[in-house]
């Protein structure tokens, strides 16, 4: 990427409160959490390298990192080759990272006899997501979709079918069926769709945030096809004129940067991206400045769908 500008230490907070034991639930510097769990990934016990490995893999895709994310969720493979868990999380991680084939294969490990059932399910499911982003193909997720066991992902199949396909079938299956899931939110033009596929495969995505006044129009896509160059993003070359700036997020891709961008433009807003380096790692940050009044601007893009904090540029 060439030279990259060094920024200053982020000087904000996270409000951790994981299902892993490792992380206190109380407020944590980022630096200093990441920095205690790679040294107990390294250092402690068997059980707890592997913990820590689980819980830098979810800090670092919360953060925006899928690919730190999935260098974490390798490490504790590497101590349980065939934990389900993180077969589960490297399976996730690889889709979101458009490496389909090998996602296929992770998702494999998933239907061993000594799985869960759990697991067992989860595999079947993202090997077919996986099939379904590398090909086209949906016919696998439909035919999951028949099977009640798989309740539970009928969101997530339906609104990759409708995306991949066009089917609007699937689309009217999404707001009469699942009316209050968040991907019949964004069926209904009631918010942006995802930069990622990664959105689609995790827990938690009913806490998005909803703009009932927002109205998007809905076009079918293509499956992403990994090879093809992305664009580079735009990257602010002009003196900063303030010091302060709310982050949305922080990529290790410079596409993905670049994304979240153009979707904070549809919404209205002016982000900006900036290089940044964290514990010696290149990254770019997508920012979007907030004036006078930071908390004014934190619920606007909260009520936009976007989660912010500040950092000193």
């Amino acid at each position: 990427m060439g030279s990259i500008k060094r920024c200053q230490a982020p000087l904000f907070i996270l409000l951790f409160s994981f299902h892993f034991p490792l992380f206190a639930q109380s407020a944590v510097p980022l630096a200093a959490e990441l920095s205690r769990l790679e040294r107990l990934s390294t250092t402690a016990s068997t059980r707890e390298r592997y913990d820590a490995y689980m819980a830098l893999a979810q800090l670092h895709r919360l953060s925006g990192n899928p690919e730190a994310a999935l260098n974490a969720c390798e490490g504790a493979l590497a101590l349980f080759p065939r934990d389900g868990k993180a077969l589960q999380e490297q399976a996730q991680l690889l889709i979101s990272l458009g490496e389909y084939e090998k996602a296929t294969t992770a998702a494999s490990g998933l239907l061993g006899p000594e799985q869960e059932k759990g697991f067992f399910l989860a595999g079947l499911f993202l090997g077919a997501q996986a099939e379904a982003f590398l090909s086209g193909d949906t016919q696998a997720l439909a035919a999951l979709a028949a099977d009640p066991d798989f309740s539970g992902y009928l969101g997530s199949i339906y609104y990759t079918i409708w995306r991949l396909s066009g089917l609007s079938s699937y689309r009217n299956r999404l707001t009469s069926e699942l009316p209050l899931s968040p991907e019949a939110a964004i069926a209904g033009g009631k918010v942006l769709p995802p930069a990622s596929p990664l959105w689609l495969l995790f827990p938690g995505r009913e806490s998005i945030a909803l703009s009932p006044g927002l109205t998007v129009p809905v076009t079918s896509v293509q499956a992403p096809v990994p090879q093809t160059p992305a664009p580079q993003p735009t990257v602010s070359q002009t003196p900063v004129l303030y010091t302060s700036v709310l982050q949305t997020g922080l990529f290790g891709r410079p596409e993905n940067a670049q994304t979240q961008a153009e979707s904070l433009k549809k919404a209205g807003f002016a982000p900006e991206i900036f290089p940044r380096q964290v514990n010696g790692n290149n990254y770019w940050a997508v920012c979007v400045p907030y004036g006078s009044d930071m908390s004014s601007m934190i619920k606007r893009l909260k009520d936009a769908g976007f989660e912010s904090f500040p950092i000193n540029l």
